[in-house]
């Protein structure tokens, strides 16, 4: 009987060898009101377009911080440019001439994002423009050129829109959200219109 206890306590002390030492101590788990940088979202936000005898071009970086799996709030810094060519006949030698109309745009928004079911996106952004407004036009009479009469102005908006979503990994995704401006104001970009918009935001870390 003693043979038998002394060889069962060898086996255990092995075993016990073998699975590392004993800790009594609790494993710290990382707390979650901690700043997590896996958790960031950056998004590119390039586009352009053209037309006839106009183009124009937009860059909108985003970055956002994902509270959960669903719902994250972010930030955008958007400049946008259009320009348009038109004729006119000058009024002091009759020559036909051309005048390019040049809107450069500044925009800041903050945005919140909620994902449903991994499918579907709904979108909150306040968003503030600073644009270039036309007064109106008129000719240089030492010229005979076309003149604007221009000035800058501040234009809010608050976008509010849904669209669809694709999972890219565990937070970040593509989306394309159609969304409408609220406060309708007749200079802003999204006046009398319903904005489309295609988002990719990707993980920055891993």
């Amino acid at each position: 009987m003693r043979t038998f206890l002394f060889i069962l306590t060898i086996g255990l002390l092995s075993l016990n060898g073998l699975a590392g030492p004993l800790s009594l101590a609790t494993p710290q788990r990382k707390k979650s009101g901690n700043f997590d940088k896996t958790r960031l979202l950056i998004g590119p936000g390039i586009g352009f377009g053209a037309g006839n005898r106009s183009f124009s071009l937009n860059l909108s970086p985003s970055v956002a911080y994902c509270f959960s799996e669903q719902f994250h709030l972010g930030t955008t810094l958007g400049f946008s440019y259009f320009q348009a060519a038109d004729d006119y006949t000058n009024i002091l030698n009759g020559q036909r001439e051309t005048y390019k109309f040049r809107i450069p745009s500044y925009s800041w928004s903050v945005f919140g994002r909620y994902i449903i079911a991994n499918s579907f996106v709904i979108n909150v952004e306040p968003e503030l423009n600073n644009t270039k407004f036309i007064k109106d036009y008129e000719y240089d009479l030492n010229t005979g050129k076309i003149v604007e009469n221009s000035t800058r102005i501040f234009v809010p908006s608050l976008l509010l829109g849904a669209g669809y979503a694709q999972r890219l990994g565990q937070y970040g995704y593509t989306a394309i959200i159609a969304g409408y401006d609220v406060i309708q104001n007749p200079n802003a970009r999204y006046y009398q219109t319903i904005d489309i918009r295609f988002a990719i935001m990707l993980e920055l870390f891993r």
